[in-house]
C-alpha cells in the first residue's frame, strides 16, 4: 500500500493554509505531521479524511487518484480529531455498543488495547478526560482502518495509556497499515519522513483554523 500526495494546497474561505505540499507514505509507516501552531497539521488531516476539498494537487491510494472521493476515503481512512465524538448520557459499553452498530465490527474485549473493561458501566460524564481519550481511542480497533489519522492522539493520556497506543499502532504498522499523526511528542519510532509544515506563508495565506 502506498499514500502519496502531490503538489497539495487548501484553501479556508479564499485564505491560503499552505500549498505545494507532497510526500510519499508506504505501508507500514508512521508519519508525524510537524510544524508549529497555526502552520496547518490538522487541516492537512482533515483535508486527507475528506472533510476538506483538495483545491490543487492530488492524493493517490495504491496508485488510484482519490482526490476528493469520499466514497474511497470512507472505505479506508479514519479520524480521530481533537474531540472525543462522545455522548456523555450513556455508559461506556453502550458507546461501544453504538459503535460497533454503526461499523458492523466489533471491539476486541479479549485484547482490550485501550484498557476499557473496568470502566464499561461508568456513564462518559463520570469519566475522566484521559479515560473520554481512551473510549474515543477504541474506534480505531472497532472500525479498523488501513490509513489512521490522528490528531493529538495522547491528549490527557498518561504513561501507560501513551504506551497502549504505542503497541496499538506497532501491531498496525505489522499489518501493514499507514498512520498519519499531528503529534507535539514523538511517542513512537517514525520510519517514514515526517511531513513538516512552516509558517513562511503568502501574503494571504491564513493561520490553521481547526487548532
Amino acid at each position: 500500500m502506498n499514500l502519496i500526495g502531490s503538489s497539495l494546497s487548501c484553501k479556508r474561505d479564499g485564505k491560503l493554509i499552505f500549498s505545494d505540499l507532497s510526500f510519499k507514505i508506504k505501508s507500514g509507516d508512521v508519519c508525524f505531521i510537524k510544524g508549529p501552531n497555526g502552520s496547518g497539521k490538522s487541516t492537512l488531516l482533515r483535508l486527507l479524511a475528506g472533510f476538506i476539498k483538495v483545491w490543487t494537487g492530488k492524493i493517490s491510494l495504491n496508485n488510484e487518484d482519490i482526490t476528493n472521493r469520499n466514497d474511497i476515503i470512507y472505505n479506508n481512512f479514519f479520524y480521530i480529531g481533537h474531540s472525543n465524538s462522545l455522548k456523555n448520557y450513556l455508559t461506556v459499553k453502550q458507546q461501544i455498543d453504538f459503535w460497533e452498530g454503526i461499523s458492523e465490527k466489533k471491539y476486541n474485549f479479549e485484547a482490550d488495547s485501550f484498557n476499557l473493561k473496568r470502566i464499561l458501566n461508568r456513564r462518559i460524564y463520570e469519566c475522566s478526560e484521559g479515560q473520554k481519550r481512551r473510549v474515543g481511542l477504541s474506534r480505531l480497533s472497532i472500525d479498523n482502518k488501513k490509513v489512521l489519522l490522528l490528531d493529538e492522539p495522547t491528549t490527557s493520556l498518561d504513561i501507560e495509556n501513551v504506551s497502549r497506543l504505542k503497541n496499538y499502532l506497532k501491531d498496525h504498522q505489522k499489518k501493514g497499515g499507514i498512520a498519519i499523526v499531528a503529534s507535539h511528542e514523538a511517542f513512537i519510532s517514525s520510519n517514514n519522513q515526517d511531513i513538516i509544515l512552516t509558517l513562511n506563508p503568502p501574503k494571504n495565506r491564513e493561520r490553521d483554523p481547526f487548532i
